[in-house]
């Protein structure tokens, strides 16, 4: 990521009908504040089945002047990695594999350095893999049966289970796994088994086929090397949809299964509405993928693909976020209160991240202590 985010959370912009007036002044500022920043993107909050809030901001598309809305489409990076661990627990549930199985019981050759990682270490980021594949950029075209024999020359940086690391080359190879274990795609196995049960009819890499008009475009300010000698500024410009590489060069990459999808505000929500349901997988297995197995910092431990650490309040809170340098996607489930945020923008360098942490905690409280009446606001136009 091109900037350090902490876990953050935008919420609760709604209308207010039985609030103080300086409660919903509040809100009018933080709305007002939004739409005359230079944020573009959307957010989405719903507590249960009530669309609490859900709105568009800037462009998603400054050249043609296309407006974000609710059926753009985004990238969701690393919030990717949670549908690939789903798919690991419902292989286990089926009784295809254990998370306990050596990783040498699905590759060939493994050095002897490697041969004690469980799928467990992959799952949880304590395999002692480093975070990318070393010479390769995140797009590079590696294919499926090469990428193993790569990640097996990879230094390790702690030993298998001893300290989070966090690593894409861990959830490709497990990618790799599921394909093993179900001669399918592992995209597709995902699509079949969890996404079209669970109603997400855009949300996927490949298999969606997307339409570049509604893909969001990235932005980012890179400076170039005369730039960065005499501290000039750059100017914010196109790097072109997330899945440019892919259209413009088809081909395997090494970091699929870490990253790639693509959804939209709606697919989001859906599967936030089985994950509090306890759909598709069975409620042991859903609480495994959500128990902190592995320390990941002061505050956060690491589930099986989400990261489980508290809330303001103190409660459960489930998160996840996902970028490429230049898009960000933040996905947030608080169980206690039955709260969800997600908020996508398609220009890192100008996502609020001082003004989001200050309504936090004000935002989490007024729902924990139903002190205000919510009335749903779901236009995202």
């Amino acid at each position: 990521m091109r900037k350090k985010l902490a876990f953050v959370t935008l919420l609760l912009f709604c209308k207010l009908t039985s609030a103080s007036a300086s409660e919903d002044e509040f809100f009018t500022d933080v709305h007002n504040e939004l739409q005359n920043s230079s944020f573009s993107g959307l957010i989405f909050i719903a507590h249960g089945k009530q669309v609490l809030y859900s709105k568009a901001f800037g462009y998603s598309n400054r050249e043609n002047g296309t407006k974000f809305n609710k059926y753009t489409v985004f990238d969701i990076g690393s919030i990717t990695k949670q549908f690939l661990a789903t798919s690991i627990i419902k292989l286990s549930e089926q009784g295809l594999l254990s998370v306990e199985d050596e990783i040498s019981k699905y590759f060939n050759g493994v050095p002897e350095d490697k041969k004690k990682i469980k799928l467990h270490h992959l799952l949880t980021h304590t395999a002692g893999f480093p975070a990318n594949l070393s010479n390769h950029r995140l797009y590079d075209i590696v294919n499926y049966q090469q990428f193993p024999s790569l990640a097996f020359r990879e230094k390790l940086q702690s030993d298998p289970g001893v300290k989070y690391q966090y690593s894409n080359i861990g959830y490709s190879l497990l990618a790799r796994v599921v394909e093993s274990v179900t001669n399918k795609n592992w995209e597709e196995y995902i699509n079949e088994e969890l996404l079209q049960p669970a109603g997400l009819k855009s949300t996927g890499y490949r298999i969606p086929n997307f339409k570049s008009e509604i893909l969001a475009i990235n932005y980012g300010a890179d400076q170039n090397t005369f730039q960065r000698l005499f501290s000039i500024e750059a100017k914010s410009r196109s790097v072109g949809h997330s899945l440019k590489h892919l259209y413009d060069e088809p081909g395997e990459r090494w970091m699929e299964g870490a990253g790639g999808f693509m959804s939209t505000i709606s697919d989001m929500y859906n599967w936030y509405l089985v994950m509090r349901a306890g759909r598709i997988l069975s409620k042991d297995s859903w609480e495994t993928i959500f128990t902190p197995h592995a320390k990941e910092g002061d505050r956060s431990h690491y589930g099986y693909g989400w990261a489980i650490t508290n809330s303001e309040l103190g409660s459960k809170l489930i998160t996840h976020n996902g970028s490429n340098g230049y898009s960000f996607a933040d996905f947030k489930y608080y169980p206690s209160e039955d709260l969800f945020v997600i908020i996508a923008t398609n220009d890192i360098d100008n996502y609020p991240e001082e003004f989001v942490n200050k309504l936090n905690k004000h935002a989490l409280t007024v729902v924990a202590n139903k002190s205000i009446h919510l009335t749903a606001d779901a236009s995202a136009d």
